[in-house]
């Protein structure tokens, strides 16, 4: 009888595991293109299977004739206002968590899928893009969609700085002439 004991022990064992992989994470896909929001879905599973997948879709769309393909890892950062509740700290506490006296900050991974982009002379210009990122709040989602949104808008090259660069470097040669 001892056996039959132990044998139901580990068949007890068993459910609970398969609980665990049942309550997998879930991660989001946001789709942008041409600075709007087509799109954000829910995908089941870790964020490295859904990275995968969101890979696999956006080579479905990438034009290799007229486009780079790219996937790209970066961070998001949130800064958070101590003290932390219970229920922020266990959420956030997965990430990377930093803190100082003030305010702690959360070092969260997303990815960043470039699958119909083009160079125009210099700049290289992201038309539509996926951020693959981990299911977070609400507010870091809007976030992570103004980011993507401005990602694939055609105001990115100015914001960044990079639009003007070529008239930057024409001012400072004629201005080098103009001192010779």
């Amino acid at each position: 009888m001892p056996r039959a004991k132990s044998s139901k022990k580990s068949e007890d064992k068993k459910p609970e595991e398969k609980k665990e992989v049942g309550n997998a994470e879930k991660s989001v896909l946001i789709h942008s293109d041409r600075g709007s929001i087509k799109r954000v879905v829910e995908i089941n599973g870790p964020l490295h299977e859904a990275v995968k997948r969101a890979a696999f879709e956006a080579l479905q769309l990438w034009n290799p004739e007229t486009s780079d393909f790219v996937i790209m890892r970066d961070n998001y950062t949130k800064t958070l206002k101590l003290p932390l509740t219970k229920e922020e700290y266990e959420f956030y506490s997965k990430f990377e968590l930093r803190r100082s006296s003030k305010e702690a900050e959360a070092i969260i991974p997303i990815y960043v899928a470039s699958f119909n982009n083009e160079w125009r002379e210099t700049d290289y210009y992201d038309n539509e893009i996926f951020i693959i990122a981990p299911k977070l709040p609400d507010e870091d989602i809007e976030e992570l969609k103004r980011r993507a949104m401005s990602a694939t808008s055609e105001e990115q090259l100015e914001a960044s700085g990079l639009g003007g660069l070529e008239e930057d470097l024409e001012k400072l040669e004629d201005e080098e002439e103009e001192e010779e």
